[in-house]
């Protein structure tokens, strides 16, 4: 089956695709960008209408699909976010892009925390875990708890989630049977990375694990979450 060729430009049509793309890439390569989040998403909606796809403009850009992804997921964030990113008190992507995963309810809560200054990029991260696990509690609740463990210690590890049959609550699971439950502030999954967020404790169990077994706290880490030992090693 032949590729269908991309239909031939107008003379306007082709400067908006510039102007388009010459805003996106701009934006991936300064700190400071001259537009805001929400309108490099609008230049994105205009060069994927013009392309065709979010693949062909991120053919055109040299860039990964995930990364012109993101600037779409601005459309996910809550008008009240919006406006907080359109008046630059929200710049970063990163940002943007964890509160467009939560429920909009909960977008504007956070936002504001982050604009005053009272939760920070880690309280972001550690928020939209805890929403992953569990949906019932409101936002301010969760906010509260994570204020009251920020004099608690934790370590955060990495490994690779072992495909698309384990979500957050079974990785949970299976990690348990090695480490109290307790002991685990959460496991979050992103961008094809796994992240296990332990108290000192919990990082204590993982390095005596991987020093029974003879191995790195990494691969032992990796070897729980495909479904290895149990805490008794039975």
């Amino acid at each position: 089956m032949t590729s269908r060729k991309p239909r031939q430009l107008s003379t306007t049509e082709q400067s908006r695709l510039d102007d388009a793309l010459a805003a996106l890439l701009a934006s991936t390569r300064r700190a400071k960008r001259s537009l805001d989040l929400v309108a490099l998403g609008r230049k994105l909606d205009t060069a994927i209408q013009l392309l065709g796809s979010l693949r062909a403009v991120a053919d055109a850009l040299g860039l990964s699909d995930e990364t012109v992804r993101q600037f779409s997921r601005v459309h996910k964030l809550s008008p009240e976010v919006k406006k907080l990113v359109a008046a630059g008190k929200i710049t970063g992507m990163d940002l943007a892009d964890r509160l467009s995963r939560f429920p909009a309810t909960d977008q504007y809560p956070i936002a504001s925390g982050v604009v005053s200054g009272s939760l920070d990029a880690h309280d972001v991260r550690a928020l939209l875990s805890l929403r992953k696990m569990d949906p019932r509690p409101s936002i301010q609740q969760l906010i509260r708890r994570i204020r009251k463990s920020r004099n608690i210690k934790e370590y955060v590890a990495e490994f690779i989630p072992p495909g698309s049959e384990a979500d957050s609550s079974e990785l949970m699971n299976r990690i348990s049977r090695a480490i109290d439950r307790r002991d685990i502030r959460g496991v979050e999954m992103e961008d094809g990375i796994g992240r296990l967020i332990l108290t000192v404790d919990g990082k204590s169990t993982l390095e005596s694990a991987a020093r029974e077994g003879g191995v790195s706290k990494r691969e032992m880490l990796q070897y729980l979450v495909d479904g290895g030992a149990k805490r008794d090693g039975r």
